[in-house]
């Protein structure tokens, strides 16, 4: 039965219409906002007991009286409503509130607006136990459930939220963020109890249906970046619709706003189902998308919704919306997605691991194999080269005396007598001897004392027969040895600068001094004979004489330092080689 007005505290007395419960009023009374009262009677046992009563809902606000007595009653019965739509009510009826072995009346004042299904849901009686468990399962689907969905939206936004900000690239999970923010919003409305900040209903119904509408919009970026694709026609054309709709709900008359509402809930809702469904073809034909982990969510969340639009539009006779409640499934895929990216990631890192330990043990093993080869080419090449010094020596003196010997019996081939030959061969046989000495023999490496013994006693019977002292002050040098070639140059180096004493300096002693001092080898040759001016031998090609060209140009070799001081009386060539540590 409609009350006459807003402020009815009584029914009428006649004029009753039977209806079935659940009941909403819109079709039997198009555009109805106010109050309508529900009567229900049952004949209870004379056996008094106690007895469970189970209201599933009304919609907007309502009051509940038995047999006269009120048991229950909302804030505000007029607008702003409480908007107790989604609360299920529980009472545990006790004899003293009963008529035992007569009828029983429930009366149900209900304060409601036609363009929300406004009505009343189910009522149950029975034993106390059974109308229990049946409660808790109501609630555990209309209030539990949908504060749990809350809870993880929140959660999970928070935490895209901050993983967007720390890897701004990651664009899906901005919009992530934002869609479940968005949602949280929008899905609060199913446990809502006021419409605060709004002073009606109507405004919260359009701010509600404006975050469906920007949420669908957001949902299609956010299912557009996961897939690593952009639309911008299809992208601009779904913020232009959601803006106009946005626009039409907050600009329409209150008395015209239920089908715009109407128009704009489906827009939103279908927009959902189009994209999961587009999601879902799109996982199938690219198996290595990111988004084929969550197709099974979606097409959970397709079907939820779905179902939400029917109810919404009454084709379904309920007011159980499961949308919000299957919402945190798809956080659910979405965190078993990121966790699936993660454990590859993990896998990728540990396989790197292994590769890289395993490319590193390549590149050690080829780099030790260069490494031996390079000192393989090096150890040839310094062969070759003291080859090539020993060739080259061996062409400046041995070459260098057979051709002098050659050219001087060519010239003089009958005034040679057999003492000149003589010297001819033994001068052969010293520099044979000096090479032989210097570069070694088949018993291994000797030190450099060993090598200079046979050159002293040669070097020093010969300025004995010229009447020229020699002598000797050798110290260190018995464990140095020095490579071939150094050996040779060293040789040639002592050689060469007592030659030069022998012809020109008509001296009556000289002192040769060959010692080891710390990283260095030190060797001087000292006359008292006439001297010669220095400042006249420069270093440069051409000038002084051959042998003094000859001993820069060991030094060179060497990589020695040459030093020449000469006067009247005293004449020194001193050399300072570094000796490799």
């Amino acid at each position: 039965m409609r009350a006459a007005g807003w402020n009815d505290t009584t029914p009428p007395a006649d004029g009753w219409t039977p209806v079935t419960l659940p009941d909403s009023w819109a079709a039997r009374w198009p555009g109805f906002d106010g109050v309508v009262w529900y009567r229900l009677t049952w004949q209870q046992p004379a056996q008094l007991r106690e007895t469970g009563l189970l209201l599933n809902y009304l919609n907007m606000a309502g009051e509940v009286s038995l047999n006269g007595t009120p048991i229950s009653r909302d804030d505000s019965l007029v607008e702003p409503l409480t908007r107790a739509w989604n609360t299920p009510r529980h009472w545990l009826l006790a004899p003293p509130l009963l008529a035992p072995g007569a009828t029983n009346t429930l009366l149900v004042r209900v304060s409601g607006l036609a363009a929300y299904q406004a009505g009343l849901g189910p009522v149950e009686l029975g034993e106390p136990g059974a109308i229990q468990a049946r409660f808790e399962r109501e609630r555990l689907v209309r209030r539990d459930l949908q504060m749990l969905g809350l809870a993880v939206s929140a959660a999970v936004s928070a935490f895209f939220a901050a993983w967007w900000w720390l890897r701004r690239r990651e664009t899906a999970y901005g919009w992530f963020a934002v869609m479940s923010v968005l949602w949280l919003l929008f899905a609060y409305n199913q446990i809502a109890t006021s419409p605060w900040p709004f002073s009606s209903n109507h405004g919260w119904q359009a701010l509600n249906t404006s975050l469906l509408l920007v949420f669908s919009v957001s949902y299609m970026l956010f299912v557009l970046r996961y897939c690593e694709r952009r639309v911008p026609w299809l992208e601009g054309a779904a913020l232009l619709v959601a803006v106009a709709g946005v626009l039409d709900l907050w600009l329409a008359p209150l008395a015209t706003l239920a089908p715009h509402r109407a128009v704009w809930t489906l827009v939103g809702g279908l927009t959902v189902i189009v994209v999961n469904s587009c999601a879902i073809v799109y996982a199938w034909r690219h198996r290595g998308s990111p988004v084929r982990l969550l197709a099974p969510f979606m097409a959970l969340s397709a079907a939820t919704g779905a179902h939400d639009l029917l109810v919404f539009t009454q084709v379904i006779d309920s007011n159980v919306y499961y949308t919000n409640m299957s919402s945190y499934v798809l956080l659910l895929g979405m965190a078993l997605t990121q966790a699936a990216r993660f454990a590859q990631s993990l896998r990728r890192i540990e396989n790197f691991n292994t590769e890289l330990i395993e490319e590193v043990s390549a590149a050690k093993a080829e780099l030790a194999a260069t490494l031996a080869q390079q000192h393989a080419l090096e150890l040839a090449h310094a062969r070759i080269g003291e080859r090539v010094n020993l060739v080259s020596d061996l062409h400046d003196g041995l070459g260098g005396m057979l051709v002098g010997s050659i050219a001087t019996l060519e010239r003089q081939p009958d005034n040679l007598g057999a003492p000149e030959l003589l010297a001819m061969l033994k001068r052969l046989r010293d520099d044979l001897r000096l090479i032989i000495d210097a570069t070694g023999r088949d018993d291994g490496a000797r030190t450099l004392g060993e090598l200079l013994a046979p050159m002293r006693h040669r070097s020093a019977q010969l300025l004995d027969a010229n009447g020229i002292d020699c002598r000797w002050k050798v110290s260190d040098i018995d464990t140095l040895e020095l490579p071939p070639s150094q050996s040779l140059d060293l040789m040639r180096f002592l050689q060469e600068a007592l030659t030069n004493v022998l012809k020109h300096s008509g001296s009556k002693r000289v002192d040769v001094t060959v010692a080891r001092a710390g990283a260095e080898l030190r060797l001087s040759v000292r006359d008292d004979g006439r001297g010669f001016a220095v400042e006249n031998t420069g270093g440069a090609a051409g000038t002084g004489g051959a042998g003094l060209r000859n001993l820069r140009t060991r030094a060179r070799r060497l990589g020695a330092e040459l030093r020449l001081q000469s006067r009247p009386g005293q004449t020194q060539v001193a050399l300072r080689m570094p000796l490799a540590t």
